[in-house]
């Protein structure tokens, strides 16, 4: 599991969603934000091997994650 934050500070936005480009099933999580709410969402995704997340590489070694 790879914890993983995003942020954005664009006025309105509506929802987040997080793709991991080479996950069997690339959407790893998507989230409705209410009217008013932070542009702001945390949680842990599953990835099983490196790949890019929005265009962040993140690294994945057996046993665990690198940076």
């Amino acid at each position: 599991m790879v914890p993983i934050s995003v942020t954005t500070d664009i006025a309105g936005t509506e929802s987040i969603s997080v793709i991991v480009e080479k996950n069997s099933s690339p959407l790893a999580a998507s989230f409705v934000l209410g009217s008013g709410a932070e542009g702001y969402v945390s949680t842990r995704i599953k990835m099983g091997k490196t790949s890019s997340v929005i265009g962040k590489e993140v690294k994945v070694t057996i046993g665990g994650c690198g940076g």
